[in-house]
């Protein structure tokens, strides 16, 4: 079996930063949007800004603008037949839940608005369920979250598993 040294490489890249960055002066306990429903649930098809073709789809945004900060939210899902690829096995299921969130001093003014920080802030929550899977009658087990947290850069995975 090969290696993948490029992949593994990257990694090594990434965690290296990260601990290079640790200690980042804006930490703060950053967590996904826990109002977001699973895999695009209930979203109205006439809001959606990508077209039906793409694989991840994205509702409205919303703009905030407050204190030289204009902040971008967004929710975006992957379609029903992405979750259906994805391999997971019958009487089980995998929850993610996950934010980004960058921020870009000085760019705010970019788009001709006052110059400030933009914050592009995408939020995600999908489950995959095996063939079957009934996710309200298994045991859920929260896995240790990912976190990524350095300058001008946020991230966090909070994986649940279902049995």
């Amino acid at each position: 079996m090969r290696t993948p040294t490029i992949a593994l490489g990257t990694i090594g890249a990434g965690v290296a930063l990260a601990i290079a960055f640790a200690g980042n002066a804006q930490a703060d306990s950053f967590t996904p949007d826990y109002s977001q429903v699973a895999n695009g649930d209930g979203i109205d098809s006439n809001q959606l800004l990508t077209p039906g073709f793409s694989p991840v789809q994205v509702p409205a945004v919303s703009v905030e603008d407050e204190g030289g900060t204009t902040t971008v939210v967004a929710h975006p899902f992957l379609l029903p037949w992405v979750h259906q690829v994805v391999p997971v096995p019958a009487g089980t299921a995998v929850e993610l839940r996950g934010a980004v969130r960058v921020r870009l001093p000085g760019a705010a003014g970019l788009a001709g608005g006052p110059a400030g920080t933009l914050v592009v802030n995408p939020n995600g929550h999908c489950v995959f369920a095996g063939p079957g899977t009934d996710t309200a009658a298994l045991t859920a087990t929260a896995v240790t979250p990912v976190r990524v947290d350095v300058p001008f850069f946020d991230l966090v995975i909070e994986p649940t598993l279902y049995r």
